[in-house]
């Protein structure tokens, strides 16, 4: 308004010019993620031991495994699991190669325990002559996941062979309670499957051939244990077996 005053003190705004750089991309961590294992059976099965099966033996430097009994097997159990004798602990990824030849209910079962251990302590080792016949529900009452892939025999009328999808599922024992189950992809025989199972926390995934097929959760995860190979009126074989230790970083892979 005309007639006020100007007032005692000038502000005077300097502005200094200076090179405005790009974003700064801060460089993410340098993850880690050693092999602790690895299993091409070039020496056998020094590292292994089976529970129940008709014959479980290596071949071309591929893990055999032969666990549906023909009618003239009837004695021999149709369900077969192959431990590895290593421990693993804390968050892994497991992967490896598997391969049905021929299941006679075509099933072509793939399953994969992991981080197992008996709650009471006890080495399965020493423990693995109580489970001579494989029964499944004998590995209910123990600690650890369980990872199945099989061909998907349940839905009616049974879709054409090259229709059919993969049954995907992740559970927790003891309790054998059910985390997640997908029907999706495929478990043919004849196929060379490469599958991934990743334990991050309480995050467990199971990829096959790069596809996530199956994520969950599990409020309470096994902490460390022993891993094992398993099937159901199948024969097949195992191979390339490879475990890796995940950093806490390292949140999606396969």
């Amino acid at each position: 308004m005309a007639g006020l005053p100007l007032p005692s003190l000038t502000l005077v705004v300097l502005l200094v010019w200076l090179p405005v750089a790009s974003p700064a991309v801060e460089a993410g961590p340098v993850v880690s993620t050693p092999v602790v294992f690895q299993e091409d059976f070039s020496h056998g099965m020094q590292n292994w031991w089976a529970e129940g099966g008709v014959r479980v033996w290596v071949q071309d430097e591929r893990l055999h495994v032969n666990a549906d009994p023909t009618p003239e097997e009837a004695d021999k159990p149709a369900v077969c699991t192959v431990w590895c004798k290593q421990p693993f602990s804390g968050d892994v990824r497991v992967e490896f190669d598997a391969h049905v030849v021929s299941s006679s209910t075509n099933t072509n079962n793939i399953n994969l325990f992991l981080h197992y251990s008996d709650p009471s302590g006890k080495a399965l080792y020493e423990t693995r002559n109580l489970r001579s016949t494989a029964d499944y529900k004998l590995y209910h009452v123990l600690s650890g996941n369980i990872l199945t892939f099989l061909n998907d025999t349940d839905t009616k009328p049974t879709p054409p062979a090259d229709q059919q999808k993969a049954r995907v599922r992740l559970r927790h024992c003891p309790g054998f309670e059910l985390l997640g189950q997908a029907y999706t992809y495929h478990c043919r025989q004849g196929v060379t499957y490469h599958v991934a199972l990743v334990r991050q926390g309480t995050r467990l995934a199971c990829y096959v051939d790069g596809n996530l097929l199956l994520e969950a959760q599990d409020p309470k995860p096994p902490s460390s244990g022993l891993l094992g190979l398993r099937t159901f009126r199948t024969y097949l074989w195992w191979d390339n077996i490879k475990v890796t230790a995940l950093s806490g970083a390292e949140t999606q892979t396969r």
